[in-house]
């Protein structure tokens, strides 16, 4: 069983690139961390100097004072600090430098929560290897929420395709990323952009341990047959470069239709015939939409906001059409405006309902998407 982050666990994150960082704040939040960003090395100094923080995280080529600056500096009033580095390729001189300033260096070309996690882990001497906040989905009393608990804890166990059908707004991806624990190295695909080149570049990096696999294809009503033909190779273990992969890969089918009614490959539904699951509509989960409102403000905010009872009823009131996503977004934004040490209102929660859809910012199920995509741009 992992152990949560301690709370006392502050850590600080510099960089200047607002989706990278979001997405490591989000994600460190999400295991548990209280979590700071700055987008450059004079705010990190500002930062180090005015809070105390049990570890920091520093860009290399972060503006306004790169690590190797910032470190320098911040080593002449805390030298024993614990600091990470994400880089790419170093010199040797840079490489030595940081040594000499007791700096630990995460290799990385792009974002990869999951490593730096893992680094701030042994930094810090934990044993976190999950979310300390499950999916807000699966929070609530209700008979619907009892049967989504039951239906997730089938879906961990399936070995090798499932389905997961639920209509727009369901929450089909996050909840189809709780069909695996850690170790388990997560990919997502949507069906548009299913092909041969697709899978090589995006399970390459699963080549590279024997870690269980896990792919999910979302809006795989839209896969065409020829297409359906390569995902039943890959579990078959006729794909090169992927032959091996078979043995540790499961296939999770995400749709908004069931596939059994569009005649889909033969061979991966009967491969799922025990493992298809139906995620209730959200706007049949009315009765836990404050249960499920208090577990993304938890998550998003790490326990550090609350919601007034005028902000429940007006959640109670509102008419979310069916969308879960909608919800998660408009309470992102309330957090944002009412700051994360303070109570959201229902005022706050009218505004960011109207900032919603016109939101430009990396919110958090874009950057959930952004981590198992591998998309790096």
């Amino acid at each position: 069983m992992s152990n949560p982050a301690p709370s006392a666990s502050r850590v600080l994150v510099a960089g200047d690139s607002l989706t990278c960082g979001g997405v490591l704040v989000i994600f460190l939040e999400n295991a548990g961390y209280d979590v700071i960003s700055v987008r450059d090395g004079n705010q990190a100094l500002k930062a180090l100097r005015l809070h105390p923080f049990d570890l920091a995280v520093l860009d290399h080529d972060m503006p306004d004072h790169g690590a190797l600056a910032a470190l320098t500096e911040l080593r002449g009033f805390l030298p024993r600090l614990p600091v990470i580095v994400r880089a790419g390729p170093l010199s040797p001189h840079e490489s030595s430098r940081y040594g000499e300033l007791g700096a630990e260096i995460l290799l990385c070309k792009s974002v990869d929560p999951a490593a730096l996690r893992e680094k701030i882990n042994a930094t810090l001497g934990n044993t976190l290897l999950a979310p300390a906040f499950p999916c807000p989905l699966l929070a609530g009393r209700s008979l619907l929420a009892a049967r989504l608990n039951t239906d997730v804890a089938r879906l961990r166990e399936f070995r090798s395709v499932a389905l997961l059908e639920g209509r727009h707004g369901a929450g089909r991806y996050e909840l189809s990323l709780e069909a695996a624990a850690p170790p388990t190295r997560k990919f997502v695909c949507h069906a548009d952009e299913l092909d041969a080149s697709r899978l090589e570049t995006l399970l390459r990096p699963a080549l590279a341990d024997s870690r269980p696999v896990l792919l999910v294809i979302l809006e795989s009503e839209r896969v065409p047959p020829e297409k359906q033909t390569l995902l039943e190779a890959l579990v078959r273990g006729r794909l090169a470069p992927f032959t091996d992969l078979s043995k540790r890969l499961r296939l999770l089918l995400c749709s908004q239709k069931s596939l059994c009614d569009l005649h889909f490959n033969e061979f991966l539904l009967l491969r799922a015939v025990t493992a298809t699951f139906r995620i209730p509509d959200f706007s049949d989960r009315w009765q836990d939409w404050a249960d499920i409102s208090r577990a993304i403000l938890r998550r998003t905010g790490a326990g550090r906001s609350l919601l007034s009872p005028e902000a429940i009823k007006w959640i109670d009131r509102h008419r979310w059409t069916g969308d879960y996503t909608q919800l998660h977004r408009t309470i992102e934004l309330a957090r944002r405006l009412a700051g994360v040490t303070s109570t959201i209102s229902d005022t706050h929660l009218a505004t960011a309902f109207a900032q919603e859809s016109t939101c430009d910012i990396p919110l958090f199920h874009d950057l959930l998407f952004h981590v198992h995509s591998g998309d790096d741009t």
